[in-house]
């Protein structure tokens, strides 16, 4: 027991000694902390530049307008008479949604006919589509309740009635996890998982590459050695997971609905799994530099595997399977779930159930594997 300690604390002050695997995985997460959230910290996109064509030129066109120009998501720019000048407007960047109003718009509605107008948003943002749509179409909504408002006054004999009939029943939306609606809350504690991950993976790996060709500082053929390196990476990857769900969250103002006592065996589970992972696949790094070619593009599949940037029922099966063997898929979806929308431990026991299995893998692939860098040198 007196040697596993005595390697557990050689690798944490290797990770220390070494400026770049120190870089990776204590400071790159603090750094990542700091400017990532920055961006989105206003959570929703307001007044998005549009512009209208007006093919109408009436009142009831003009009023349409106006409730566009208020409504807080969309900002409009300019009023055009013709498609063309709309799609240059387009081109040049000048704005990012439209809106189209029909010829005899105002004829059509008093006429009690449909009257339909066009919407175009920019496909390319879906911030930018979705604050569009929101703007245009609540501007049209409330054309359409202040019309018929007015033809149940003809009726009626109170502007109460008048509203009561207009609209029957009223739809109240209320977000759980996500109240803002906004796009920092949604990506950023997912992202930041596989932050922590890849970070980790990245400097463990970066390590035993330097030990590969310089020399271990303490005999790595004892299991019991390298299960000290498993928990020095895991001690640093638990108490960067506690800093980002209880200061970074906690100062974005993310929800927090989750117990403590639900939360740290999951946060215990996903660093120790994380660790063996990183030691198992970086006990197949031969160089130092092998580490940064390999792994970084690893990044951004993992992301799209993971379920939250691209859904999982999109993905194929054989591509789903593959990512179980990612630590963070199953982490992502138990992290998000207890600390942002409530749930208990046994709620999401499928996927911790999961990380153990992986982790028990891992550390059999550690166990069975002989070729480990030698020693040559001691701290």
């Amino acid at each position: 027991m007196g040697q596993f300690w005595l390697s557990y604390w050689y690798s944490l002050i290797a990770i220390v000694k070494d400026r770049n695997v120190l870089l990776l995985v204590i400071i790159g997460p603090i750094v990542y902390s700091i400017y990532y959230p920055l961006p989105y910290s206003p959570e929703v996109v307001r007044d998005i530049p549009v512009a209208i064509v007006d093919f109408d030129h009436s009142s009831l066109s003009r009023q349409l307008v106006r409730l566009a120009d208020a409504s807080p998501d969309i900002n409009v720019i300019d009023v055009v008479n013709s498609t063309a000048e709309l799609q240059q407007k387009f081109w040049h960047g000048d704005i990012e949604g439209g809106l189209i109003i029909p010829r005899d718009f105002r004829k059509n509605v008093m006429r009690g006919n449909a009257s339909k107008v066009i919407i175009l948003g920019n496909g390319a943002y879906f911030m930018f589509n979705k604050g569009e749509l929101l703007g245009f179409s609540g501007a049209v909504q409330a054309l359409s309740g202040n019309l018929e408002s007015k033809h149940e006054l003809i009726s009626t004999v109170s502007v109460l009635q008048a509203t009561e009939l207009s609209e029957p029943v009223r739809l109240e939306l209320y977000t759980t996890s996500n109240p803002t609606g906004g796009y920092s809350t949604y990506v950023v504690p997912a992202v930041a998982v596989v932050v922590l991950q890849q970070t980790l993976l990245l400097g463990i790996c970066m390590l035993l590459g330097t030990w590969r060709e310089s020399g271990a500082p303490f005999v790595m053929t004892f299991f019991r050695n390298r299960l000290a390196l498993v928990f020095a990476a895991a001690t640093i990857c638990f108490v960067n997971t506690l800093y980002y769900v209880g200061v970074v969250y906690w100062h974005e103002d993310y929800p927090h609905l989750g117990q403590l006592r639900d939360l740290l065996p999951i946060i215990i589970i996903f660093s120790l799994t994380v660790s063996a992972w990183a030691v198992a696949i970086g006990a197949c790094i031969r160089y130092r530099v092998q580490a940064v070619i390999h792994l970084i593009p690893t990044s951004i599949p993992i992301i799209f595997l993971a379920g939250f940037a691209w859904p999982i029922e999109s993905i194929p099966a054989p591509l789903v399977v593959l990512s179980m063997l990612i630590p963070s898929t199953a982490s992502i979806q138990a992290l998000l779930n207890v600390d942002q929308m409530g749930a208990s431990f046994s709620q999401v026991f499928p996927e911790v159930f999961g990380l153990i299995l992986l982790l028990i893998a891992m550390l059999m692939i550690i166990l069975l594997r002989k070729n480990w860098p030698s020693k040559t040198h001691s701290l």
